[in-house]
């Protein structure tokens, strides 16, 4: 069995499939294998996953009966997850080719439950933007001194995609993405997931391209109305936990409340940043 195993949800992503795929062929930790999990795309993105599957070995393929979405899709690999660790990698995303190997060494050194990389942001056309990494350096938090990570989670996204992060399986056993949900479903499943991490890792190397464009699998589309739902049901899914990270009290809750609404200005903040870096 495989050390790591990467779940992929493929939904039409014929344009950009062979680049992810390739990113993770060309890792320098060769000890994986793909679930890609076929949503009933439309283009050739069956024949794809195909292809490469016929070239290597340790390439899997789920077919969805009907479209269900991302969360859907992701938690059908979920069932099938049986290696130490678990990656995430959104089929219109790509890795550089040393990210399996940097987040497994420092999880195998340090016994972490979860290692994350910064990221980069790949604009139509070729701009790259790189965000502000969740801290200004590496990191190595212990349970008793997880509150950066939850305070960050409250009041931020850095650390909501699951996307950036290696996973010890055993973390997210019973865990599944909330397939109702169609924004923030990411921060959900990582709120609950923080609630069984001992050790955290954050590595300041940029490791994972994000592309930015109309064909993402989440947030497109959505009202206003749609994205605040979602958020404020994850504000109660934080409160819910607060005691398991020993910070239940007026403070935190009140800034697990407003959390919705620090993150519509932050947002607006980097859009406008976005727009500005993108030209």
């Amino acid at each position: 069995m495989a050390k790591i195993q990467i779940i992929v949800p493929v939904y039409n992503a014929q344009e950009y499939l062979r680049q992810c795929f390739d990113s993770i062929i060309n890792q320098t930790f060769t000890d994986w294998e793909v679930i890609a999990v076929d949503d009933c795309s439309r283009d050739l993105s069956a024949d794809i996953i195909k292809e490469y599957m016929a070239k290597d070995a340790r390439f899997r393929c789920i077919t969805q009966e009907t479209n269900g979405g991302v969360s859907k899709a992701r938690n059908k690999a979920l069932d099938m997850i049986c290696a130490p660790y678990v990656a995430f990698l959104d089929s219109d995303d790509y890795w550089e080719n040393t990210m399996l190997e940097t987040l497994f060494n420092t999880a195998e050194s340090n016994n972490c439950d979860v290692v994350q990389c910064r990221y980069v942001y790949d604009f139509p056309g070729g701009k790259q933007v790189i965000p502000r990494g969740a801290f200004s350096g590496d990191a190595l938090l212990h349970n008793g001194n997880m509150k950066p990570v939850l305070l960050k989670m409250m009041t931020g996204i850095n650390l909501n995609h699951v996307c950036m992060k290696l996973i010890r399986t055993s973390c997210i056993s019973g865990i599944y993405f909330d397939s109702e949900l169609k924004t923030a479903e990411d921060l959900k499943f990582s709120v609950n997931m923080f609630a069984n991490v001992n050790t955290y890792a954050f590595k300041d190397k940029v490791l994972y391209h994000y592309r930015r464009s109309d064909t993402s699998l989440t947030g497109k589309g959505l009202s206003g109305a749609q994205k605040l739902y979602a958020n404020r049901l994850v504000s109660r899914e934080i409160v819910k936990l607060l005691h398991v990270w020993h910070m239940d009290n007026f403070f935190y809750r009140l800034l697990a409340y407003m959390r919705p609404y620090i993150i519509i200005l932050s947002k607006i903040y980097r859009i406008l940043r976005e727009k500005i870096a993108s030209k």
